[in-house]
């Protein structure tokens, strides 16, 4: 009995989600803190640079408002009779997933207003699966899924890098993602957000020891525009991300990265259906990053690797994060060799 109860809930969930298509109460912006190497951003020389990211990410946890692990569910056996009580169910859920994320970046030879124009091109492939077990004393229920395919395309039409000296790099990126991955409003296989995102950032970099150390600064806010087909609008994120970069030798660095990501903006809309119950609150979260990358072979190909783990999470899920990433300069439309 116990066991059919528990089925029974599981498909009042999933029949509750789906039928009623709903917008996920879980939006957590476009821009992942923590995750880029320390120096990607630096205004390289001029021509075209190919990166390759690669990032493995495993949750166990939902970390609610106050920053309390989700770890159970209470369900009223009547919504009608409060009086008819409820039934406290423990819950462990896993949620891994993996992402390619290749990288066409350009930097000019000409400069605007005495700065490098870049930009770049990043198409991306996602795979999700879950895993969710329902259970109490005597009996369990577990429910998984997975879906994959590609995702949201993000692209940089405008880019500017300016060099001060040898000791100070300046840039400023102007990031959009398209919803071009697979989304519908209810559906249970999404890849895509379903909305715009226009992304601000302006990495600062100071450099010591020729450049052998390269402390980084970097500011990000990110606006959305409605999703696809509702009356829906994710709240504005601010993000400030800093770190420490060190050569130990001229082919291996050593990174640190730390990133802050707030919700700085109200969801809004007439399908904001969470408005006003205990969803309804403005998510964050904390990422720190620690990396290794060498050049085998100089000024030419870059591999690095790097772990990161969120904390001091709430309204969203808390992950730890692997990357392996490479960069290969093939020296197309650099600048020309002096004669």
């Amino acid at each position: 009995m116990k066991k059919i109860l528990l089925f029974t809930v599981i498909a009042i969930l999933t029949f509750s989600v789906a039928s009623a298509q709903r917008i996920s109460a879980y939006q957590a912006g476009s821009y992942q803190p923590g995750l880029m190497n320390v120096r990607d951003l630096a205004p390289p020389g001029a021509g075209i640079v190919f990166l390759d990211y690669n990032y493995w990410n495993n949750s166990t946890s939902f970390i609610d408002r106050f920053g309390n692990e989700v770890n159970s569910l209470k369900i009223e056996l009547s919504p009608i009779d409060p009086g008819f009580g409820e039934i406290s169910l423990d819950l462990e859920q896993q949620i891994s997933g993996y992402a390619n994320v290749p990288v066409f970046f350009y930097t000019s030879r000409f400069k605007i207003l005495k700065a490098r124009y870049m930009a770049s091109i990043n198409p991306s492939y996602l795979t999700s699966n879950y895993r969710m077990n329902i259970h109490d004393k005597d009996t369990a229920v577990t429910a998984t899924g997975n879906t994959g395919g590609f995702g949201d395309l993000s692209f940089i039409p405008l880019g500017l890098g300016w060099s001060i000296g040898d000791k100070v790099d300046i840039s400023f990126f102007y990031m959009v993602y398209a919803p071009t991955g697979r989304y519908e409003t209810g559906a249970d296989d999404n890849i895509g957000k379903g909305y715009w995102t226009h992304q601000f950032q302006i990495p600062v970099y100071l450099y010591f020891m020729e450049k052998a150390t390269a402390l980084f600064v970097m500011p990000t806010f990110e606006t959305n525009s409605k999703i696809k087909d509702a009356d829906y609008r994710a709240g504005n994120r601010f993000t400030i991300e800093y770190g420490f970069s060190q050569y130990v030798t001229p082919w291996l660095e050593l990174e640190i990265i730390n990133g802050h990501n707030w919700q700085v903006g109200d969801d809004t809309g007439e399908d904001f259906w969470w408005k006003d119950t205990q969803l309804d609150a403005r998510d964050q979260t904390s990422t720190v990053g620690f990396g290794i990358g060498a050049w085998p072979w100089a000024g030419r190909l870059n591999i690095r690797v790097k772990y990161a783990m969120d904390y001091g999470t709430k309204q969203r899920y808390k992950s730890n994060f692997l990357s392996a990433s490479i960069i290969f300069i093939p020296n197309l439309l650099a600048e020309k060799a002096a004669e």
